[in-house]
């Protein structure tokens, strides 16, 4: 299983964020670095992976972490724990 810490308080934008998801969740080349990609990828996923997200209270928290549980819903092998919903 994939494991990956999500810490918002070491971004100050969400490109940074995509950034490090891209990275650490082995997303291909051609992701395209706005939640509705990131949604995609996450449905994709084919082996156990788990985000746990650590908030900071910042604005574009919120959009991550509703493509996240969404994602949850769709695809088994994503999890997200730490959100806070």
């Amino acid at each position: 299983m994939t494991a990956v810490i999500l810490d918002f308080h070491e971004f100050s934008v969400p490109a940074e964020v995509h950034g490090y998801l891209a990275e650490h969740l082995g997303f291909p080349s051609y992701y395209g670095k706005n939640l509705d990609a990131l949604y995609d990828c996450l449905t994709e996923l084919s082996e156990d992976c788990c985000v746990t997200v650590v908030r900071a209270g910042k604005d574009f928290e919120e959009g991550f972490l509703t493509v996240f549980s969404d994602a949850a819903e769709e695809n088994r092998h994503f999890f997200c724990t730490g959100s806070g919903r």
